[in-house]
């Protein structure tokens, strides 16, 4: 078998290989997708009841009241959570998060503390020169929100302590399984919730006062979560893409190197015809 033809079949049997492991890989994302955005309408729900009842205490208490966690301050020290893909594969999806929080630091008016979640996030935050102060580990279990815990502990510690003036998350948000956007959104200080009001008379237990208390530390979690699992969509969906280009892209390089086998096996063929023939024609002279 000439070399070339050799060299073509095992180029053809390597992409055949490559074929299988992003399809593989396309299948395992279109199936985290799918689990991602069940847990994601679950938590919307959950982030909306939260809101409303939020709404209704603040309503209640009237607009004297007055929480650490809705003060603003002058901005001198600003935070910023940023959330990436913890793996690659998803085509630009990681640059473009990072990219939003480097032009995010660049207009900012003060000094900014960057916090990653994930460690090819950290990773990529500081090749891009962002201030990293704290590094968390990339969260597997969103849907039980016990990462986020840690993460919204260490904000809301720093918040308390004077160390942050306002805290800004930067994510990917998930538009659809095709699309998504990177997104900068402050959560402290806490935004009043649109709309609040108490159209009918209820009774609050404790009174309203203490019941925001208690819930405006749930509402700024509760929205670190929405974030993360937002993120976790879209990284799904970025990977569920970028799976389903390499795969149709390994197919058309089957399909061309396919046609290169049959031309060398054909040229192959029509070589060692002429041969033959030559062959013969010499016989025959010699006769």
């Amino acid at each position: 078998m000439p070399e070339n033809l050799r060299i073509l079949r095992r180029k053809r049997e390597i992409v055949g290989e490559i074929q299988q492991i992003t399809r593989a890989m396309k299948l395992v994302s279109a199936a985290k997708l799918k689990r991602a955005l069940t847990w994601r309408e679950a938590t919307r729900e959950y982030f909306s009841e939260i809101e409303t009842a939020l709404a209704v205490v603040l309503a209640r208490v009237g607009p004297g009241f007055t929480h650490r966690y809705l003060t603003e301050r002058p901005v001198e020290r600003l935070g910023l959570l940023l959330v990436a893909g913890d793996k690659g594969l998803c085509g630009a999806f990681n640059a473009n998060v990072v990219g939003a929080a480097r032009e995010f630091v660049r207009r900012a008016p003060a000094h900014v503390q960057t916090m990653t979640v994930g460690t090819r996030t950290a990773e990529m935050a500081q090749r891009a020169r962002l201030n990293v102060v704290r590094e968390f580990p990339a969260v597997h279990e969103r849907r039980r929100g016990a990462d986020v815990q840690e993460v919204g502990r260490h904000i809301l510690g720093a918040w308390d302590a004077g160390k942050l003036d306002a805290v800004h998350v930067c994510y990917s948000q998930f538009i659809s399984r095709v699309s998504s956007r990177p997104v900068v959104e402050r959560v402290l200080p806490a935004q009043m919730p649109e709309g609040a009001s108490d159209p009918e008379p209820q009774i609050l237990e404790p009174g309203a006062g203490e019941l925001a208390v208690a819930l405006l530390p749930q509402y700024v979690l509760a929205r670190l979560f929405q974030a993360l699992l937002a993120s976790a969509a879209a990284e799904h969906s970025a990977r569920l893409m970028a799976m389903t280009a390499a795969t149709d892209n390994a197919q058309d390089m089957i399909e061309q190197l396919t046609r290169h086998v049959n031309r060398a096996r054909q040229a192959q063929v029509t070589r060692e015809l002429l041969d033959v023939v030559s062959g013969a024609d010499a016989l025959q002279s010699q006769r």
